[in-house]
């Protein structure tokens, strides 16, 4: 199967209805104003969702604890439903990465590529894109197991939940795929830098026990931005973007992203946990994540600067 589609009821803007790996049945929608009581019929009995509303009003998520069944029938106000139900793989262990994609196809393989060297063995792609290529495009790696690809035609920028294309697709993973180690929350021109470390599975092993972290009280590790520029316009196809070195200092706040411990997350926007446990800052030192911020894109990332960085070499298996 090249896509994978959402339960899409559009009167309620409800964007899936599935049930995850924790035995959850999980209903996402976009945040709205006047949120539905969502109540799951059966027989004679009634059961009722219970609602995580993210405190940014983008994200609006339903659970309920039940066995999985491949229909329902739910009640929203006095409308009653009959659906399907979705079923996703479990990764349960597994470190992955989500993200969505809007007319990036020039970037989304070399993303792909550099990140399978550092160990992230899935990729749950979310297509946002008008042409709807990515099916043909990333069909090797569909057909092996490593990209997951869902069909998401919603608004990127709601007039109601602003950001909520976005928002959507990253709490949709976090209760989809609940029993995954961790969940890399990166866009196409992001890149984490381990600094040389090609085994993302060691280095956050070596990280928790050099620092002592306790994983069951944290929610995610909440990694810092480094902006990367192309002033001379350099070619940028094909990774040769990967060695123009141009950039700025590590911005120590804010633009965060994360690898989230989905079991630990209640809501999430954007770049932080909205409500859950407490991130934890992972220094510099160690990790960060190269943004290439004029990627796909002509109107930014032309800074002029003399500063340069060329440690992604050393996750590419070039000597510096």
């Amino acid at each position: 199967m090249s896509y994978v589609s959402p339960v899409y009821i559009d009167e309620f803007k409800i964007y899936d209805i599935y049930h995850n790996d924790m035995n959850e049945l999980i209903i996402i929608t976009p945040y709205l104003p006047n949120s539905y009581t969502i109540t799951l019929l059966l027989g004679e009995d009634t059961k009722t969702f219970n609602l995580h509303r993210c405190p940014h009003n983008h994200t609006d998520i339903y659970t309920l604890n039940i066995e999985y069944m491949t229909n329902i029938k739910i009640m929203i106000g006095n409308c009653i439903i009959d659906t399907i139900v979705n079923k996703y793989p479990s990764f349960q262990g597994e470190i992955i990465f989500s993200t969505i994609c809007k007319d990036e196809d020039d970037f989304i393989i070399p993303w792909i590529q550099y990140h399978v060297r550092l160990g992230i063995s899935r990729f749950i792609i979310y297509d946002n894109s008008l042409k709807r290529t990515l099916a043909t495009l990333l069909e090797d790696y569909i057909n092996k197991g490593i990209v997951l690809l869902i069909s998401w035609p919603y608004e990127y920028i709601s007039s109601i939940s602003g950001i909520s294309g976005q928002t959507t697709q990253q709490n949709h993973s976090i209760y989809a795929f609940r029993n995954s180690k961790y969940i890399g929350l990166f866009d196409i021109d992001e890149y984490v830098n381990t600094l040389g470390v090609l085994d993302i599975h060691y280095f956050f092993e070596q990280l928790i026990r050099r620092e002592k972290i306790d994983v069951n009280s944290i929610s995610s590790f909440r990694l810092l931005n480094k902006y990367f520029y192309n002033p001379l316009d350099l070619p940028v196809h094909n990774s040769e973007f990967l060695r123009i070195f141009n950039c700025d200092t590590i911005k120590t706040s804010g633009c965060y992203k994360h690898f989230v411990i989905p079991k630990n997350v209640i809501t999430f926007s954007v770049h932080m946990v909205t409500s859950g446990k407490e991130s934890y800052n992972v220094n510099d030192t160690y990790i960060y994540f190269n943004h290439y911020i004029y990627l796909n894109k002509t109107d930014r990332g032309r800074n002029q600067t003399s500063l340069m960085d060329d440690t992604i070499l050393l996750n590419l298996g070039d000597s510096k």
